[in-house]
Order: C-alpha cells, then sequence, then structure tokens
C-alpha cells in the first residue's frame, strides 16, 4: 500500500514538472514604467502595447497585410453617405469576470474619455464622431455624441464627415469598451491588480515598480490559440543593462538603439538575431495607415516564433516559444 501511495506520489510529482516545463514564458523589457493603462489616458507606446494585450478594440491591423481585420467587431457597414459606420460585436466576448462585453461598454469609454472633467490627452482622436467635441469643450451633451448602442452587440458611429478610414481608426485604445461596473466602482484605481477587468488575450496579475506579469486570460473568446502562457515585462531604461540581461538569457525580445546596431552586426551571435524595420514600409502606398510605424531594431532569440508588429503594438497572443 505504501509503495503504491509512493508511486502515486512520484506520477503527480513527473505530472507537475512536465505541466511547468510546458509553460511557456516571454521576457520582454518595456523599457519604462507605464504611467497609466488606462485606455481614455494612454498615450506612451509601454501602455498602448499593454493595452493591446488586455483589452479589444473592433478592429485590428494584421501586421503580414497591412489590411483592417475583424477582433472585438465581427463586421460592420457604412451608410450610402458614408456617416453612419454600424459594428457587430461578438457575443462570445467576455470580461474577465465572466461578463459579456457590450455596446453599452464601448459607449460608456467613450463618454468617459469625452467627459470635460476627465482632462484625457486622447480626446482629439474621438472628435470625428459627431458631437465629441461639443461635449468635450463644455458646450454639448453625452447625449449627442455620435455613439450609440442599438442592443447589446451592435453600436453605431455617426461621424463629423464620411472617412472610409473609420474601420482602421477604431482599432486606436481611444475606441475600446472599458468594463463600466469597474470604472465606477473603483474610479481612477480601476486598473490596479485586484480591480482591473479585462477582455484580451491576458489578464494583469502583477504591477510594481521594476516589472508587470501578464497571464493568459480564461475568458478570452479565442483562448486556444493564444500560445504564450505567461508575459513579464520589465522596466530597464539602460541599454547596456538590458543588453546584458538578453545576453545573459534574462530577456527574449529587446528594442535596440540604432548606436547599438553596427556593433551588434560585428557579434557572431547576435547578429544573427538582430531585426530591423523593413524599409520598404516607406514606398508602400499607405492609404488609411499614413502614419504607420514599426519598432525599432529588435534583438529576438531564435526559439520565439513570432511577428514583427506595426504602431508599436507586438501581438504575443500570435506568437509561440519552441524551446
Amino acid at each position: 500500500m505504501k509503495r503504491v501511495s509512493a508511486l502515486g506520489l512520484m506520477l503527480m510529482v513527473v505530472v507537475s514538472l512536465s505541466a511547468l516545463a510546458q509553460e511557456k514564458v516571454l521576457n520582454w523589457n518595456l523599457g519604462s514604467n507605464p504611467a497609466t493603462i488606462d485606455p481614455s489616458y494612454a498615450t506612451s507606446t509601454s501602455s498602448q502595447q499593454i493595452d493591446h494585450a488586455l483589452f479589444l478594440g473592433l478592429t485590428d491591423i494584421d501586421d503580414e497585410t497591412l489590411k483592417v481585420i475583424p477582433r472585438l467587431a465581427r463586421s460592420w457597414e457604412v451608410s450610402a453617405d458614408g456617416i453612419n459606420w454600424t459594428f457587430h460585436m461578438r457575443k462570445d466576448a467576455m470580461w474577465s469576470d465572466g461578463t459579456p462585453v457590450t455596446a453599452h461598454d464601448l459607449v460608456f469609454a467613450i463618454e468617459r474619455t469625452l467627459d470635460p472633467s476627465s482632462s484625457s490627452p486622447v480626446t482629439k482622436r474621438l472628435y470625428i464622431l459627431k458631437g465629441a467635441q461639443a461635449y468635450n469643450s463644455g458646450t454639448g451633451r453625452a447625449r449627442d455624441i455620435g455613439v450609440k448602442a442599438i442592443d447589446n452587440h451592435t453600436a453605431r458611429f455617426t461621424l463629423t464627415a464620411p472617412n472610409d478610414c473609420f474601420p482602421t481608426i477604431v482599432s486606436d485604445p481611444a475606441f475600446y469598451p472599458q468594463p463600466q461596473s469597474i470604472v465606477e466602482d473603483y474610479g481612477i484605481n480601476w486598473t490596479m491588480p485586484k480591480h482591473i477587468v479585462t477582455d484580451g488575450p491576458y489578464v494583469l496579475g502583477l504591477w510594481v515598480s521594476d516589472r508587470m506579469v501578464l497571464y493568459k486570460s480564461t475568458t478570452y473568446y479565442d483562448a486556444d490559440s493564444v500560445n504564450i502562457d505567461e508575459v513579464r515585462c520589465y522596466m530597464i531604461a539602460d541599454p547596456s543593462t538590458a543588453l546584458a540581461m538578453y545576453e545573459q538569457g534574462n530577456l527574449d525580445v529587446l528594442f535596440i538603439g540604432q548606436e547599438q546596431v553596427e556593433s551588434i552586426k560585428e557579434d557572431p551571435t547576435l547578429r544573427n538575431e538582430l531585426h530591423t524595420s523593413p524599409s520598404e514600409a516607406s514606398r508602400i502606398n499607405l492609404g488609411c495607415l499614413s502614419a504607420l510605424t514599426y519598432p525599432p531594431a529588435q534583438l529576438t532569440k531564435p526559439y520565439i516564433v513570432r511577428t514583427y508588429a506595426l504602431l508599436g503594438r507586438e501581438k504575443w497572443k500570435n506568437w509561440d516559444i519552441h524551446r
């Protein structure tokens, strides 16, 4: 009997170790601690990177094709005059507390950002909506802003003028829905790890001065396709320190400055792990992506399977680790 119990214990240990071995952890350097991850206030690259991992926008931009693709929205259409855009949202999108993401959360987020008392730095991104500037300046009403919840999963936007680029524009965090009940309950503290709920591929597990940890969300509608189980974000501003950590294997991906590129090209190991932004990007007919930007040069470990992002949004949910 004791022998059976011991064997069972050994099997439990082996299974546990096997599960740990299969866990895929990405070590990433944000470079600086985001001032905020509240989409109503996120302006820095690090803030928007985290927001893109935690929250869902109606649309996204495919890194390979540069085409607009559905995300929170399943589909959309525009009126004949180009003024009214109707987005049909996924019914299986959930906040991490198990409640559904609705068009009302989207309307709430936009009204909150435009509220004159919010002093949000991203309000001008929403001025494309009818009545947005008037409300933000204190001369209009929230009810007159050009965003309405037709039902729980249908949102209609009314623009100030026709704009064929609107599906691209709504991929910006300023248009992300926010969990109304959580924001109202906790106010400015709603993004703290103990309060925040998210609807994207990751949830926030830890946020301290030098580190942030994201975990794969179990409520994300496409969780089965998310390969990275945990993202450990570091806030290392010094380039030499960050490079040393990368060489020691403590970072898997690293942004590098142009001044470091030439010396890295001379290193027999690092030069094979160097990726620079595609030079042909400037010659592409960008259309709605007139502000297309790629991240600076990067070092990436050979075991990381990844895409190279644009607009400062690395899509970790699409990555994989093959050690």
